[in-house]
């Protein structure tokens, strides 16, 4: 009975060393420090710090995994993954964009009649400040004249109050003049880069 019983336990323990170590057969290796391939049940000491791979007992490659980053490979990595992510938005909104344009003008003769009624308000708004400035001249030039009819040092205080009222008022008339000017210049722009855009939109596959 004994030797029945030791006899069983022996045909377990063979089953058991024929059985691999680790499931499905797999073990990991990876090259070492001089290039030499080194593998193992368990991640071999070598293979510390390195690539290695998962390799199945008919030498199948299951899965490799990459080595650790450094510390400026993590930083470059996350670097790339930031600019990755803001590429993706820089695109995302440009879709945005383009979506708005379509559904704002319905040709590109649309744009141009646009233009030029935005364009057409300022300068009507223009005009007034001119006109205005105009005005405010030659109340000045008149102001001045007045002025030199009184001697050196004796002109009326309120003579003098209504010349620095006239130039505070001309410097302030000037500065609206110049604002309109420029805001010109940017409805110009603003309607050239839609304008641009638009055409490259809606050209055919043919025509880009």
């Amino acid at each position: 009975m004994v030797a029945r019983c030791v006899a069983a336990l022996g045909l377990m323990l063979a089953s058991l060393l024929s059985t691999p170590a680790v499931a499905g057969g797999a073990i990991l290796c990876c090259e070492n420090a001089e290039g030499r391939r080194v593998c193992g049940d368990v991640l071999p000491q070598a293979c510390y710090g390195r690539a290695y791979r998962r390799v199945a007992s008919d030498g199948t490659v299951i899965e490799r995994i990459a080595a650790p980053m450094s510390e400026a490979e993590r930083i470059a990595a996350e670097r790339e993954a930031r600019l990755r992510e803001l590429e993706e938005d820089r695109r995302r909104m440009q879709r945005l964009q383009d979506r708005a344009l379509l559904d704002t003008y319905r040709s590109a003769a649309d744009i141009d009649q646009r233009e030029q009624r935005a364009i057409g308000e300022i300068e009507r708004d223009l005009a007034k400040a001119k006109a205005r400035e105009e005005q405010l001249r030659q109340a000045q030039e008149r102001l001045q004249e007045e002025a030199k009819l009184h001697p050196a040092g004796a002109v009326p205080a309120d003579l003098t109050q209504a010349i620095r009222d006239n130039q505070s008022e001309l410097a302030a008339q000037e500065t609206v003049i110049d604002a309109k000017l420029k805001n010109i210049d940017a409805v110009r722009a603003r309607y050239s880069r839609d304008r641009e855009r638009f055409k490259t939109l809606t050209a055919t596959p043919a025509s880009r």
